[in-house]
């Protein structure tokens, strides 16, 4: 074990204090999606809530790589990891991400972090449960101690998260996602139609939404594309009928790799909107699975490889109890879409809810927003 790592990051600590003479601001809200690659998930529902039901109170920061994004009156963007990123960090009072605060931040007893994570239910380990090098650990758990509200959607994600993440049960907040709000409620606007629009989808044809999630790790992950595309919009086409498109939305770290046969749906900024307008959705070990069960939906796993990523990530929950059916070949995919079961299916689909504890409320982003303004007003 090498405790180069860790003294770097107790440095940087030490270091960023300096910041401390800056005085923690009540009504300033730090944000960051995806490490500050996008801004979308839960911290912008959050967001898009606040301004609306909060007008004029809170100064907003987001964490934010590109440069596509105006400041406005309320709200900057801030490049991750910039001195100016960092300055208002630790000052703002609330620090709200889906992903993680970073080691290196010393986080102020005045300020609050909300983790709000990126997905729901418990499917694939992460964290701790995948650790296995004691520094790493050691960072894991300095992560856990700073995080003072953790999202959770399911009594199975509270446990599991709790362990993984090193954070205290009591901690998190079980109310559901916000992103997943308008899936539970239904949406006032026509996000169906600007889905079709953004991928010029006419309004006669049906949409197949294709999700893998990555293998490996950042920087050298990839997916897995063994999905007969012609046999799959065949399949559907026999059970469902009309004329069927394929859009395939892939993870951030593998948004390099190609997919002959379909639409790349990558870069629409918001996966919850896709969701919604997606007639069938397909994807293997991804948390979307939890996302999608909530539209009770046709919904099918693909997972050719499920030995081998068993193996290599293994899981919290047994993937024959998750809410759709899995095929390992394309024949058999193409069975389970012929032979869907819609009655059968939603039965599925709430036992696996029921048997991880549906926590989702429908309320997720009002209730959040009241916690942010209970605590912004001590």
């Amino acid at each position: 074990m090498s405790y180069s790592k860790i003294i770097v990051i107790y440095c940087m600590r030490a270091l960023l204090r300096a910041m401390y003479i800056f005085p923690v601001k009540r009504n300033r809200i730090y944000l960051s999606s995806n490490r500050g690659t996008s801004v979308n998930c839960n911290p912008w529902y959050i967001y898009h809530y606040m301004k609306q039901e909060y007008p004029g109170e809170y100064e907003y920061i987001w964490e934010y790589s590109k440069d596509d994004k105006k400041c406005t009156q309320d709200t900057q963007f801030v490049k991750p990891k910039s001195l100016k990123a960092i300055y208002y960090m630790l000052s703002s009072k609330i620090i709200i991400s889906n992903d993680g605060l970073g080691s290196f931040i010393p986080k102020r007893k005045s300020q609050y972090f909300i983790n709000t994570w990126h997905g729901g239910g418990a499917y694939k380990r992460v964290g701790s449960e995948t650790i296995t090098d004691k520094t790493e650990e050691m960072i894991n758990n300095l992560c856990g101690r700073q995080t003072d509200i953790f999202i959770s959607s399911s009594e199975k994600f509270t446990e599991v998260m709790a362990k993984s993440k090193a954070v205290k049960k009591e901690r998190f907040f079980e109310c559901g996602m916000p992103r997943n709000d308008f899936l539970i409620n239904g949406a006032e606007t026509d996000i169906a139609g600007k889905v079709r629009k953004y991928f010029h989808v006419e309004d006669d044809k049906k949409i197949v939404l294709f999700a893998p999630t990555y293998r490996g790790e950042e920087g050298n992950a990839e997916i897995n594309l063994d999905i007969d595309i012609p046999r799959c919009i065949s399949a559907l086409e026999k059970r469902f009928g009309g004329q069927w498109v394929f859009l395939m939305r892939k993870h951030h770290f593998v948004e390099h790799m190609e997919c002959k046969e379909s639409i790349d749906a990558s870069n629409y900024p918001d996966m919850q909107e896709l969701l919604y307008a997606a007639d069938v959705f397909i994807t293997d070990y991804s948390s979307t699975i939890w996302d999608y069960s909530l539209t009770e939906k046709p919904g099918f796993l693909f997972v050719p490889d499920l030995e081998k990523y068993t193996s290599s990530r293994n899981f919290y929950t047994k993937p024959e109890t998750w809410a759709f059916p899995l095929a390992k070949t394309n024949e058999e995919l193409a069975e389970l879409i012929t032979s869907y079961d819609e009655s059968k299916s939603k039965e599925k689909i709430k036992y696996h809810q029921n048997l991880l504890g549906n926590k989702e409320s429908g309320r997720a982003t009002a209730l959040i927003a009241k916690r942010i303004v209970e605590i912004t007003q001590k």
